[in-house]
């Protein structure tokens, strides 16, 4: 009994959590790793929703150390999707909050796809590179035609896109039944785990020039895609193979690229279960010499009820450039034949 007396003296001494400093109820703790070791250097946003919806937002400290203020009493389930791969996505339910006294919880978490390896994470590798970059604030790099210049290697942070995918009902319970077969992941063999670069994480490179601009990529695949700018169309969709990454054409709309990608195959990961009907749509604007904002807007009639939305920013990188990134996996047959979203009812 001393002891557990003592302990709640100390959080609360640490968080600064003592009940008559509360205006209302809070929720306040640390992150550990499986092991119980602090987890530290990961800014996060963490939020909390109530049984009637409302939701409330904190943020995790690099020190490992999180807060949320202002709840009201109640009931709530907490979400914490931390900028890396080392941990799995955290959720809790069931966390009560009252008035009278600060909550205290501690979130021990899950060792992620890399398995706690930190030199194997790209979110954590693309906060380093980022740092690296000078005059992050100076002036947009332009062409010599007066377009902004997107030459260099960028990696992305933040991320915001309204929800799920919205996949018509026959399409979703596709996607639940895919979902339970986790060695069915493209990723799992070395095959691409996006349909579109810049929704990854890892480090992509932009080599422009007035006619087209290349993107490359270092990813499970050492792979490209060409962007364009001469005016021309798309393919005859007979005539295309559709593919990973589909086909791409851009135009400029004032100093904001926006390109337009079709001809993607069945297969191509990172929008649920979609037909090749799949449209995408990006626009990619330089804010500054180290800032560019992306919005990404995915639509396929088909298989969906309506557009999905994402937006990213990404950050300059000097000093370094594309690497190999070597992966020795195989798909399997299974694998590789899988689309079934072709047993449509």
């Amino acid at each position: 009994m001393i002891r557990r007396s003592v302990l709640a003296i100390a959080v609360g001494v640490l968080f600064g959590l003592t009940a008559g400093q509360l205006a209302a109820g809070e929720l306040a703790g640390r992150l550990v790793d499986p092991d119980g070791k602090a987890v530290e250097r990961l800014e996060s946003p963490i939020t909390v929703t109530d049984a009637a919806g409302r939701s409330f937002s904190g943020k995790v400290s690099r020190d490992g150390t999180y807060r949320i203020s202002a709840l009201p009493a109640g009931t709530y389930v907490l979400d914490l999707d931390l900028p890396t791969r080392l941990y799995e996505r955290h959720g809790r339910a069931g966390i009560v909050v009252d008035q009278k006294a600060a909550t205290v919880l501690d979130l021990r978490l899950d060792w992620g796809m890399n398995l706690g390896t930190v030199g194997d994470d790209p979110l954590l590798q693309g906060s380093d590179l980022r740092a690296k970059t000078r005059n992050v604030d100076g002036p947009v790099p332009r062409m010599p035609d007066g377009k902004p210049d997107l030459s260099g290697v960028w990696t992305n942070f933040g991320d915001s896109f309204a929800g799920a995918v919205p996949m018509q009902p026959w399409a979703q319970a596709l996607f639940d039944e895919w979902r339970k077969i986790p060695q069915d992941n493209p990723g799992a063999y070395c095959l691409p785990q996006s349909g579109l670069m810049t929704m990854t994480n890892y480090p992509y490179k932009f080599v422009q020039t007035p006619g087209a601009i290349v993107q490359l990529i270092e990813d499970m695949v050492i792979s490209h895609r060409q962007i364009h700018l001469d005016g021309r169309a798309h393919p005859d969709a007979q005539a295309w193979n559709p593919s990973w990454y589909g086909h791409s054409i851009g135009r400029w709309d004032g100093d904001t690229l926006v390109v337009e990608t079709v001809g993607f195959n069945e297969q191509t990961p990172g929008f649920g279960i979609h037909s090749e009907a799949l449209k995408l749509t990006e626009k990619y604007r330089r804010t500054s010499y180290g800032r560019m904002d992306i919005e990404i807007i995915a639509e396929d009639p088909q298989a969906w009820t309506g557009p999905y939305r994402r937006t990213r920013q990404a950050g300059l990188v000097e000093g370094t450039e594309i690497v190999e990134f070597v992966c020795a996996e195989g798909a399997p047959a299974h694998a590789a034949k899988r689309a079934p979203w072709k047993a449509r009812p």
